[in-house]
Parts: C-alpha cells; sequence; structure tokens
C-alpha cells in the first residue's frame, strides 16, 4: 500500500488484511489504520473480518519452477 511507510514512519498503528482473490486466486487486500496506542481496535476488526472472510491458509497456486538445461546450475 502507498500509505504503508506513512504509518511506519509515525509508529501509528496499522494493518493491510486480505478481503477479496480475483478469479487468479491472488488476494486483493484492504489497508486499515488506528488511533495511537490503539492497537487492540485493529485486532478485533481482523478478528471479525477473518470471521467472515476467513484468509487462513489461502495462498496463490504456486509457480512453476523454471526447467534447467544440462549444465545449468540448479535453482533451489
Amino acid at each position: 500500500s502507498a500509505f504503508t511507510m506513512l504509518y511506519n514512519a509515525t509508529g501509528q498503528p496499522a494493518m493491510s488484511v486480505p478481503l477479496h482473490w480475483t478469479d487468479a486466486g491472488l488476494p486483493v487486500g484492504m489497508h486499515f489504520a488506528g488511533r495511537f496506542g490503539d492497537e487492540a481496535t485493529l485486532f478485533r476488526l481482523a478478528g471479525q473480518l477473518e470471521q467472515e472472510r476467513p484468509w487462513a491458509g489461502r495462498a496463490p497456486a504456486m509457480v512453476r519452477r523454471p526447467e534447467t538445461h544440462a549444465g545449468d546450475p540448479a535453482i533451489d
């Protein structure tokens, strides 16, 4: 998010959470910010959002490893 750096610099609590997935399975997130020293509100919000839109364990499909050719170093 373009605003992440602002909240990191000011120390204001903020979070990004996945709330939607594209047809390709990629997450689309939302960024929320709280009042100074009020991380608890963000944790409660995250808990409520996850109950409605569970994201635990969701991940995009793995990208296939590129094929290696004879003599190329293995990609690990």
